[in-house]
């Protein structure tokens, strides 16, 4: 692939199976981690479909047994659940899911802090934060506030 040309999923998605083989993970490397496990998934099943000249052959040999109306099918199963190239949704979903990123739990990058606060200042905190959560965030921006002053002053 040009190495100009940022591929999208839907162009990946449209390509013949020959195209997909050919492609390396610097052609889809922009996409992100979603995208990236589809295109894994289009690749794998484009490694385990037949070439073309595989399906050429099966059809020479399909229509070389052929008995009226009735084809035979050398495994004899023509079912479509069958076919190896079936999408299967269920095992894309799970891999989707676990190639995404979980959220830290508010636990995980916080921490329980005890300490006095003057009175009028602690009412006055209680009277402003009325949803859950503000305290924590005026409390952080706070210190967060106070520690970019200090820095800019030792320097």
């Amino acid at each position: 692939m040009s190495a100009s040309t940022k591929l999208t999923l839907d162009d990946i998605v449209k390509m013949d199976i020959e195209e997909r083989l050919l492609l390396t993970e610097k052609d889809y490397k922009h996409l992100n981690s979603t995208e990236k496990m589809q295109v894994k998934v289009l690749i794998q099943q484009a490694n385990k479909a037949p070439s073309a000249r595989e399906l050429m052959m099966n059809d020479k040999n399909t229509s070389e047994n052929t008995n009226g109306n009735e084809s035979v099918i050398e495994n004899g199963s023509n079912s479509e659940s069958d076919n190896e190239n079936t999408f299967d949704i269920g095992s894309i979903t799970k891999k989707i899911k676990k190639a995404q990123k979980k959220k830290p739990k508010f636990e995980e990058t916080h921490s329980k802090a005890n300490f006095w606060v003057r009175n009028d200042l602690h009412k006055a905190l209680n009277e402003i934060c009325t949803a859950r959560g503000e305290k924590t965030k005026i409390i952080n921006e706070a210190l967060q506030d106070y520690f970019v002053k200090r820095g800019n002053e030792s320097k």
